[in-house]
């Protein structure tokens, strides 16, 4: 294998379009520079490789499906890769010690540069030490970096240890002593709250000094400028997938836009994109949107295929409404508690909401079905105590892949649905399970052989394995689980998962339990999306684990986004627990900027139907440390602290105002309350609120208002101001809007935002206003927008 620098054209007509490339990059310093007016072939944004410390894999289909179109390939400062050859589907490069933290590879096609950026590993490898007694205890450890499976631990002397190989940050971890998990009390060093009751470990391999960061400067005529904190090594700027050249002077920069042929893009909008690094390590990033070649700073030109503009409400069909009682037939079988059976929710429900305008007031502009797929007519599982089965009301036990539940509607109602939707400019994206299928799908009965192994090789069962044996763990002993590792079964699967998005209009998908489907399938189902449809396509998987699991299936070729369950975790524990400390949640929010970048598209949730009810944990009708499941089965959760509301509004105005997505849970616009999961499911309610859930809701509408309204908000850079003392403060800049956030969890109010003459304040939410200050009330939160005032000639 030989690793070059720049790869040697395939034929005498490829060694033209090289020269030509030669004279164009030998341009790009003539005061007159001239640009190929042709864009990327890449119709979707290139997802940066995040390279390891030794060879790295690109698979080129991610980016470019047909690799046969590809000329060569050209690698940026520090970058060395393999020759491009006929047909090849993947390369491996390796980034020299000396090579920039930021990057890039670009792949030519008919002389049309694609460039795709490149991450340096900033990883370290630091050893654990174990220092009890390593001959007497059967010690493991589990932690983030080992997506919590236990790992063994090596002798070294009289010492137990286990080296660790982590990015820049802090890593929780615990150890194992004969299968159990340690017991922390909180007072022992280095020990964090885990936000479910207990503690846990902390490695801390944090950077020792920043780099300096990128500012957004000033909208000019067709471009624009930024600056820098402090000098960078290395700066580019790509426009849609394509590197264009900047000005320099000092620590300024300013970006004229080329003009460029976008006629073929799926997106009205176009992205400009600014990385940068220096000696210690990448820096923020910047993402300017665009439109006909200018800068877009008014929010009302965004579209709902503008997928930063997203806000996504999640709601279980079957809980929602029920607006055709014809369909309403629950399983009738005495060993199903009503809590566990079909309470009649239907598509026509969802279609009466839409039509009567929930959404549209609320300023949603994406809705979530959950699976709507055939599930079986009969009771399966079973609870303890109290002793009751299941049906299929949540759409998880597939029966068919592409046939609507009778249940929940036809074809003719999500039609209408989707159509109804999209003339109020919101989006549907669907619920789809790919990991198993119910022991009554056909698939199964006709190809048993397509499933993995019931029992491992030691005999026993291979049922909720989520992490030594996450590919092929079965979810239940009636839910077998496909082996998606076989091209033959990917094939077929992916293909009922296409029917969705070509036979209907929809958006796009939400993935179950990402995380136990192989890549193979991502892969192959994502490419042929961009096959066989013409339109923005918004995928989001669902995957508990380590950051590194979570973003290695999102790319270019894989998916956009996953929920950030490690981010709900530490904001339960920091709005709910009310601890008084915010410093576990800052870390968890700068770490997801630095793995997902400060522009991601993840999912940030008020909750989900696998876990307990935000409110009813932060109201204490729901113990951290109790199995929240059996606390629903066994006493009726009411609510007992009405404070709650409050802690629950702090978590929507904080997922409204970082990075990423908000998602509301059904009911969570009013504070549902429940344990888990069937408990978390009730029905949704319309009317008859209370003062406080009325209250509620109109505070998540501001918010969603002022998300959907503020570009700070959608496109803009995050700062953490402070996380000490109680006080939360965060800071997203757009251009000459900034948006400050602060939650307090004092008991008293606190000054929060000086007023000075240089901005004026444009929205205020919750705060109390004074001559100088706006404050913060006691243990809430406050929003303030400001604009810069335009200096007088």
């Amino acid at each position: 294998m030989t690793l070059v620098s720049f790869t040697k054209p395939k034929t005498m007509k490829n060694l033209i379009y090289v020269l030509l490339i030669f004279l164009f990059v030998s341009c790009l310093s003539n005061e007159k520079e001239q640009y190929d007016t042709r864009s990327s072939v890449i119709k979707t944004i290139t997802t940066p490789i995040y390279a390891g410390q030794d060879k790295t894999e690109v698979v080129l289909t991610d980016y470019i499906t047909d690799v046969t179109i590809i000329d060569s390939i050209s690698y940026g400062n520090g970058v060395t890769g393999e020759e491009i050859v006929d047909n090849i589907a993947s390369i491996e490069i390796v980034l020299e010690e000396n090579a920039p933290f930021v990057s890039l590879i670009t792949l030519w096609t008919d002389g049309i540069r694609n460039d795709i950026p490149v991450y340096k590993s900033m990883s370290k490898t630091i050893p654990i030490n174990y220092y009890g007694d390593a001959n007497n205890e059967n010690v493991q450890l589990k932690g983030e970096f080992t997506n919590w499976a236990p790992v063994d631990l090596e002798k070294e002397g009289n010492r137990l240890v286990y080296h660790a190989t982590v990015p820049q940050g802090k890593f929780q971890y615990i150890f194992m002593k004969n299968g159990q998990e340690e017991l922390l009390s909180g007072q022992e060093e280095n020990v964090v709250s885990n936000g479910m009751g207990g503690f846990n470990r902390v490695l801390d391999n944090s950077r020792k000094a920043a780099p300096a960061r990128l500012q957004y400067g000033e909208v000019i005529e067709n471009g624009f400028t930024f600056n820098a904190t402090g000098q960078l090594d290395n700066v580019l700027v790509l426009f849609e997938n394509q590197l264009i050249d900047f000005q320099k002077e000092g620590n300024r920069y300013q970006v004229k836009l080329p003009k460029k042929d976008f006629s073929n893009n799926i997106h009205h909008t176009q992205l400009v994109r600014v990385f940068a690094s220096d000696n210690n390590g990448r820096s923020n990033d910047l993402l300017i949107p665009v439109q006909d070649g200018h800068v877009v700073t008014e929010p009302s030109r965004l579209t709902r295929s503008d997928f930063h503009n997203q806000v996504l409400y999640f709601m279980m069909v079957d809980r929602f409404l029920d607006g055709d009682t014809s369909n309403t037939k629950p399983v009738d079988d005495p060993e199903i508690l009503p809590q566990a059976n079909y309470k009649g929710g239907d598509l026509a429900g969802v279609l009466q909401k839409l039509k009567e305008g929930y959404f549209s007031k609320m300023g949603i502009n994406t809705i979530w079905l959950s699976p709507i797929t055939q599930n079986p007519e009969g009771a399966y599982g079973l609870w303890p105590e109290p002793k009751t089965k299941f049906s299929g009301y949540h759409g998880y036990w597939p029966v068919s892949n592409t046939k609507i539940d009778y249940r929940f509607g036809d074809e003719k109602t999500l039609k209408a649905l989707i159509d109804e939707a999209h003339k109020q400019d919101i989006n549907v994206i669907l619920d789809y399970v790919a990991n198993h299928v119910h022991k009554e799908h056909p698939v199964y009965q006709e190809h048993p052989e397509w499933a993995t192994d019931l029992y491992l090789p030691d005999g026993s069962l291979n049922t909720e394995r989520w992490d030594d044996h996450r590919l092929t763990t079965w979810f239940d002993t009636f839910m077998p689980t496909l082996d998606l590792e076989n091209p033959e079964v990917t094939e077929v699967m992916v293909d009922s998962a296409l029917h969705w998005v070509t036979n209907y209009q929809l958006d796009g998908f939400r993935h179950d339990a990402t995380k136990h489907v192989p890549e193979l399938y991502w892969r192959t189902l994502t490419k042929k999306i961009k096959e066989q449809t013409n339109r923005p396509i918004y995928q989001i998987g669902e995957t508990y684990g380590s950051y590194d699991l979570i973003r290695s299936y999102v790319s270019t070729g894989m998916l956009d986004a996953q929920f950030d369950f490690n981010m709900y975790d530490a904001a339960v524990s920091a709005f709910a627990k009310a601890d008084n400390s915010y410093g576990n949640l800052t870390e968890i929010l700068q770490k997801g900027l630095d793995y997902y970048g400060y522009h991601h598209l993840m999912g940030n949730i008020s909750g989900n139907q696998d876990r307990a009810r935000f409110i009813s944990y932060a109201s204490g009708d729901v113990k951290f440390e109790e199995d929240a499941k059996a606390a629903g089965w066994t006493r009726d959760i009411g609510m007992s602290d009405e404070s709650s509301y409050g802690r629950l509004a702090m978590l929507h105005a904080f997922n409204m105002t970082i990075p990423g997505v908000p998602v509301i849970y059904y009911g969570d616009e009013y504070g549902s309350i429940g344990a888990n999961d069937p408990d978390n499911r009730r029905m949704m309610k319309f009317d008859n609120l209370s003062s406080n859930e009325q209250e509620l809701k109109n505070q998540v509408k501001s918010l969603v208002y002022l998300r959907r309204n503020s570009m700070s908000l959608l496109y803009g850079d995050t700062e953490i101001l402070s996380d000490a003392n109680g006080i939360l403060g965060i800071k997203r800049t757009y251009f000459n809007e900034t948006t400050y956030i602060f939650f307090n969890e004092n008991k008293i109010s606190l000054n929060a935002y000086k007023r000075n003459d240089k901005e004026e304040v444009k929205i205020v939410i919750n705060g109390i206003e004074d001559p100088n200050y706006i404050q913060v009330k006691p243990q809430s939160f406050t929003i303030v927008q400001t604009k810069k005032v335009p200096i007088k000639q």
